[in-house]
């Protein structure tokens, strides 16, 4: 399921659609659920409640979640309008 997007205005806050709980996000679909765990991740780690033992192994983890999420973005910017090929024309240079 694709995120739906719309047109905003200038002065229009960015609010992230963030789900609530993991359990959720999901519900709601991979991408999001990688997001809710990535920002689970990172609220755990700055609440300080994280052992030094396993402080790099969290970190690790929300950097892989992270570059997932960046993979889903970018291939969700890839997908275009397929445009049919026409002859070449030079004059249009």
């Amino acid at each position: 399921m694709g995120r739906v997007l719309r047109a905003v205005e200038a002065d229009e806050p960015v609010v992230p659609d963030v789900p609530g709980s993991l359990v959720e996000a999901a519900e709601m679909g991979r991408r999001e659920f990688l997001v809710r765990a990535r920002l689970h991740i990172a609220s755990v780690i700055d609440a300080g409640v994280v052992p030094a033992h396993a402080l790099g192994r969290l970190i690790a983890e929300m950097e892989r979640l992270d570059s997932e999420v960046r993979r889903y973005d970018d291939a969700e910017l890839d997908e275009g309008e397929v445009v049919g090929d026409a002859p070449f024309d030079p004059s249009m240079i």
